[in-house]
């Protein structure tokens, strides 16, 4: 989200006339470009590694410590009457927004020795990520509340039993609908959660302190768009500009990167539940019905 194609341009020495110049001018040479580190998990991972410091773990207590808080206080707040739990969990978000913006540099920065609680920003920080923070927590309500939403309706909530009494073109359109909303969900985080997660990050990196050094190459201006408040300016990364300076091959890059995760997450899921697939048939044959979890003593 971060990896910047300005800096990613290898030295062009400028033209000369002196023939004895060791410089070379091949055109092809010249031009060209190293690859993008993000372009590839492997290379990602192998940077990563290299680093030390806890590797691709660096930022890990920080994510926990903040996920739980934003939760707590969540649990909070839903006792206030006429607060739903949705809302709750994105005013948690807002509240700890420093926290993030912690793990985002402690992800995007060489390692330090300092302790991740001591590389949290000062608090005036706070209103420059508040409403980015606010945007992408409520994107994510969205993408989880709808589709589940609509599964509840579609009945996908109710227990196994009751789908495996159903008849075999119920269970096909049950299916169908459970699929329909899974691409719905997926839809929903390409449209919402992304591009605010991406406007979120690079906000996030603007703020990154000059004493900081990324492990990728990264325009810390944004082609200039990030005026120092030394000079006036706000210091921080706009969101508008934060999503404008985001580029195509970037955006191609980042969701080439999700689909990857996408695939790898439903591989695996389906080699989990082929597993249970025949562990059921194993123990039942086919009245696999008989071992699912049913509700009360008619069911034993």
């Amino acid at each position: 989200m971060i990896e910047s194609p300005q800096e990613a341009i290898v030295f062009e020495p400028l033209a000369t006339e002196d023939p004895d110049s060791t410089i070379t001018k091949d055109p092809e040479q010249a031009a060209a470009r190293p690859a993008y580190i993000t372009s590839s998990f492997r290379q990602t991972g192998k940077l990563l590694r290299a680093l030390g410091g806890g590797g691709r773990f660096r930022g890990l207590w920080v994510y926990f410590v903040n996920g739980m808080i934003v939760q707590w206080i969540a649990n909070m707040l839903i006792f206030i009457p006429f607060v739903p739990r949705g809302v709750a969990t994105v005013v948690g978000a807002v509240i700890m927004a420093l926290l993030p913006l912690t793990w985002t540099h402690i992800v995007i920065s060489e390692p330090s020795p300092r302790y991740w609680f001591r590389r949290i920003p000062s608090l005036k920080m706070w209103r420059k990520v508040a409403v980015p923070t606010a945007v992408l927590a409520v994107a994510q309500q969205i993408s989880a509340l709808v589709p589940l939403k609509l599964a509840i309706i579609a009945g996908l909530t109710k227990d196994a039993r009751y789908t495996a009494q159903l008849s075999p073109h119920d269970q096909t359109l049950l299916a169908l609908e459970g699929f329909g909303i899974a691409a719905l969900a997926i839809v929903l985080s390409f449209v919402f959660v992304l591009p605010a997660s991406v406007t979120l990050t690079r906000v996030q990196a603007s703020l990154l302190p000059d004493t900081e050094e990324t492990i990728v190459p990264f325009d810390r201006s944004f082609g200039g768009k990030v005026i120092p408040e030394i000079v006036g300016g706000s210091g921080v990364l706009s969101m508008l500009d934060a999503w404008k300076s985001f580029d195509w091959s970037s955006r191609l890059r980042l969701i080439k990167a999700y689909v990857k995760v996408y695939v790898l997450t439903f591989v695996t899921t389906m080699v989990f539940i082929l597993c249970l697939v025949v562990e059921m048939f194993l123990i039942a044959g086919r009245d696999w019905a008989a071992v699912l979890p049913g509700k009360g003593d008619k069911d034993l």
